[in-house]
């Protein structure tokens, strides 16, 4: 309650004569009780970080990469710094020659140069992991439909667009005494038998080779007439998953394309402690006696090292959307070769790195990856600079690229109904030695020996329900905008995102520490260079139709 204080005015002020005073009471309260259970409400730490955590958009994600490579590609040159710093072949036989050959060192290859006397590149120690590659934070942001495609399998040639599907060619055959038509196709398919009174009936899938059921499907040869069915006749597939409905479940085929959210400014590279891969590294002395330059030094061959890629800051998704205009679920760490050496890069038409996908990797000699084919340039351009030692050469490197960026990857196939995508074939980008730096003993005139690899390494951040949701026309306000409306169902159809810590019964999920309103997901990756020749095409696995697999013989048998 207000207190209050009467004075009489011959206090207040002298001289002043008394009169009668009072006070107006009100019956207003002017306070408020205190419920005590408003103070002593128990509160959920548990509750409360998962509520946050499920909320949170931002990602510091950490990739261990295993660096595998085999430097078997050898070569000559005539410019002093390279030719000084080979791992040599035959040191003996060119001291009578004066023609030096060998293997670039290791460190023309790895992520990180420790060549610290290195006089061509002005070597600096701070930019050690920048003079050979660039690496990038990338996420599918968009699909190409109209990228231009060749093949070559069993010596024909295929040339389609990529939204026209999966190429196939029809051959006869006879399986278990029958006559057949047999679609091969360049890529698996996922090819699945049907019966249905309107259409083909499937007959069997594969021939006698291990693993080619995706590949090959067969019809029994009732004795088709005519050219659509004849062999050696040649086309494009696209897959429907449910003959009832062809128009709403026939898969739709792209080249999904990646933005550049980060670049190699904003990440962190390091070699991971105390570990490597399980090859070991290959050194050599050279003798002074057995070199150039007359000075002895170790020379390395290949290394085995091993590296963590972290981003400086935190990745807020929030605002991006995939190829699909779905939530962003993975995000990539790419690797794209810079060269700043010289070794590599070439350009013919103002590029020098070329792209293709895994059926163009064939152990034979393949026009896709020649100078001359505008379709494999890799449309990053090269810049370049001279240097003079015994002569004067120019030395090409590519350009890094700028936020926002585009960079081809997978081919893919997309289904609206299913809602599910599958990479049909991995995007893969070439180096190829410069000849006129380094002139290697194998390779073309337009199709110089180098190495192949696949730039982009994906990290998962969520997953997305192995069911398909469905509600009527009238929930619209409960489905996501990403859900595609089916007109033969009247309904939304779409897949709901896990949360986090969740895992389903096939073991879909994912679960990452959370601090500091930020999800720290780990992944660990195995980056690869593909050597030309080195044997990698249909007969192998990494494209096309396997071979049969040979027992395994081991002392009891």
């Amino acid at each position: 309650m207000n207190s209050y204080q009467i004075i009489p005015s011959g206090q207040q002020f002298k001289s002043a004569p008394e009169d009668d005073q009072n006070i107006q009471l009100t019956l207003e309260q002017q306070a408020q009780s205190l419920v005590e259970f408003d103070r002593s409400v128990t509160v959920s730490l548990a509750e409360v970080y998962d509520a946050e955590r499920q909320a949170s958009t931002k990602f510091r994600p950490t990739f261990k990469v295993s660096y595998l490579y085999d430097n078997v590609i050898s070569g000559t040159t005539e410019y002093g710094n390279f030719r000084n710093n080979l791992f040599y072949v035959d040191p003996q036989a060119s001291i009578f020659s004066n023609v030096w050959g060998g293997f670039p060192q290791y460190y023309e290859l790895d992520f990180f140069r420790n060549d610290v006397d290195n006089t061509h590149i002005g070597y600096k120690s701070v930019s050690a992991y920048t003079y050979n590659w660039d690496y990038y934070i990338t996420y599918p942001s968009q699909n190409n439909y109209d990228k231009r495609m060749n093949a070559t399998l069993d010596s024909e040639f295929y040339d389609w667009v990529v939204s026209e599907g999966i190429p196939f060619k029809i051959t006869n055959n006879v399986q278990n005494g029958s006559g057949i038509l047999s679609f091969e196709l360049l890529i698996n398919g996922e090819v699945f038998s049907y019966r249905n009174q309107e259409l083909f009936e499937v007959y069997s899938l594969g021939n006698d080779l291990f693993n080619s059921e995706p590949y090959i499907f067969n019809l029994y040869n009732i004795g088709y007439t005519g050219t659509t069915l004849g062999p050696g006749t040649k086309g494009t597939f696209r897959r429907v998953v449910n003959f009832d409905n062809p128009l709403e479940t026939k898969s739709k085929y792209y080249v999904r394309q990646h933005k550049v959210i980060l670049k190699t400014n904003d990440l962190i590279i390091t070699k991971s402690g105390f570990e490597k891969n399980p090859f070991l590294d290959e050194k050599r002395l050279e003798f002074s006696s057995l070199t150039p330059n007359k000075i002895t030094r170790i020379s390395i061959r290949n290394n085995s090292n091993a590296y963590t890629v972290t981003p400086k800051r935190d990745i807020n998704i929030v605002n991006y959307l995939d190829n699909q205009l779905r939530p962003v679920t993975e995000l990539y760490l790419t690797i794209i070769n810079k060269g700043y050496s010289g070794y590599f890069n070439k350009p013919f038409g103002g590029y020098g790195l070329k792209q293709g996908w895994e059926f163009n990797i064939t152990n034979t000699n393949n026009p896709w990856w020649g100078d001359d084919n505008y379709y494999s340039n890799a449309q990053i351009p090269v810049s370049s600079y001279t240097q003079t030692d015994i002569v004067t050469k120019t030395f090409y490197y590519n350009q890094q690229l700028n936020y926002d960026d585009l960079v081809d990857g997978d081919f893919c196939e997309w289904n609206d109904y299913y809602q599910v995508e599958r990479v049909v074939s991995r995007y893969f980008q070439k180096i190829k030695f410069n000849q006129d730096n380094f002139k290697t003993t194998n390779g073309q005139p337009t199709n110089a020996a180098g190495y192949y690899y696949n730039p982009h390494n994906a990290m998962t951040i969520r997953v997305f329900s192995d069911y398909i949701e469905t509600a009527d026309s009238e929930s619209v306000d409960l489905i996501p905008t990403y859900s595609y409306f089916s007109i033969a169902d009247q309904q939304f159809r779409w897949r709901d995102l896990y949360q986090y810590g969740f895992f389903d019964q096939l073991g879909r999920g994912v679960n990452f520490p959370f601090m500091n309103d930020a999800q720290y997901p780990f992944d660990d990756f195995i980056f690869r260079l593909i050597p030309d020749d080195a044997g990698y095409d249909k007969n192998d696995g990494l494209t096309g139709l396997p071979i049969p697999v040979d027992p395994l013989i081991d002392k009891c048998e």
